[in-house]
């Protein structure tokens, strides 16, 4: 059972980040990043477990956190680019309209 809580953890807490990187400012993204790479740091140092096993670790979950995060820029940037485009569709029938 305490894996199966460890999981639910971990997938919530991945819920909670992306969340958090879609309505927060885009360098909010860094912070669990940065966080995660210096708890990784702390344990390599620490704990008496193979390196290979820490050194996969840190390369997963870097690469987790980190994919969130470009996820959520991207689907800001194809938010951004479709109000615009909406902005620039309003302005031409504004434009046709005024004739």
């Amino acid at each position: 059972m305490s894996e199966f809580k460890g999981l639910l953890m971990g997938m919530f807490i991945i819920a909670i980040l992306y969340v958090l990187d879609r309505y927060l400012p885009k360098w909010f993204g860094a912070i669990p990043g940065i966080a995660f790479l210096l708890l990784m740091v702390y344990i390599i140092f620490t704990k008496d477990q193979s390196l290979l096993t820490k050194l996969t670790l840190l390369i997963v979950g870097e690469a987790i956190l980190n994919g969130i995060w470009l996820e959520a820029l991207g689907d800001r940037k194809k938010k951004a680019s479709k109000e615009i485009e909406k902005m620039k569709a309003k302005d031409i029938s504004r434009k046709n309209n005024t004739f």
